[in-house]
């Protein structure tokens, strides 16, 4: 059988701890590492709903990309959300049996994900966007075939389901492209130096979308969470080549997102 500290082995062997950024919350945050894993609910996110779904799942585990907390919490009390109380995650996880592993910065850097903006829209990788930090984050691509920036918005529509903002000219050819999950703040100086044509993340503050537009680089915001969905496939993956059976793996929906509003209040999530 699994344990809760073999699964954090078998994660941390294919996205190495020493990827990490500096001060990250990674692996084993709630649990006991001896204890035999039943199932292992897969989800973006730890939330008190997301450790609820696991549980009513009968998963024991609850591995994610994001952590429960970058700060250590001030308390550990019961709340529906740590909004209201920090600590509310992992109240919950513990009350009801479910540990809780991260895989986030050292994720983001692994060359096994490094397609996963990039595959489905028709780009192929050139090399690593950031050099100089530990996590190595980001990736230059070019597209495949010729594409114009509202091609390549396309593109993203339609594999990913949403966009959530497009800065600069429609026609413009793209031919070199940097692609960043999440928020990308941080990479902002290397997308600058990088020469491409177009810069595809999670969300950017709105200075940072400026200095891009500025500079003539093309913008694309999928929204943080929708960059960062496929993560969950990811750690799917590296899930069954360890060995953990398909069937014993539960794969988790985020329980709130953001939606648009098209035409005359026509809707779509």
């Amino acid at each position: 059988m699994f344990t809760v500290g073999t699964i954090e082995q078998m994660l941390f062997a294919a996205y190495p701890a020493e990827d990490a950024q500096e001060g990250d919350r990674i692996g084993l945050l709630v649990g006991d590492r001896s204890a035999g894993v039943t199932r292992i609910a897969v989800a973006l996110d730890q939330t008190v709903p997301m450790v609820e779904a696991a549980a009513q799942a009968g998963c024991n585990l609850l591995v994610t990309h994001h952590p429960a907390f970058w700060l250590a919490p001030t308390s550990f009390e019961s709340a529906a959300s740590a909004a209201t109380a920090d600590g509310a995650v992992v109240y919950a996880a513990a009350r009801r049996g479910v540990a809780l592993l991260t895989m986030h910065t050292n994720l983001d850097s692994a060359p096994s994900a490094a397609s996963m903006l990039l595959a489905p829209v028709g780009l192929e990788f050139v090399e690593t966007l950031q050099k100089t930090d530990p996590a190595l984050l980001g990736q230059i691509a070019r597209p495949i075939n010729p594409l114009s920036l509202d091609e390549l918005a396309r593109n993203y529509q339609r594999a990913f389901g949403r966009v959530a903002k497009v800065w600069g000219n429609p026609a413009q050819e793209i031919a070199r492209v940097a692609v960043c999950s999440g928020g990308a703040g941080e990479v902002i100086p290397d997308v600058l130096a990088a020469g491409v044509d177009c810069f595809v993340t999670g969300e950017v503050r709105h200075h940072e979308e400026l200095y891009l537009a500025d500079e003539g680089i093309a913008l694309i915001e999928l929204g943080h969470d929708i960059s960062e969905l496929p993560y969950r496939f990811e750690l799917e993956k590296t899930l069954v080549a360890g060995g953990f059976s398909p069937e014993g793996i539960v794969i988790l929906d985020p329980s709130a997102t953001w939606w648009q509003v098209h035409g005359d209040g026509d809707r779509q999530s």
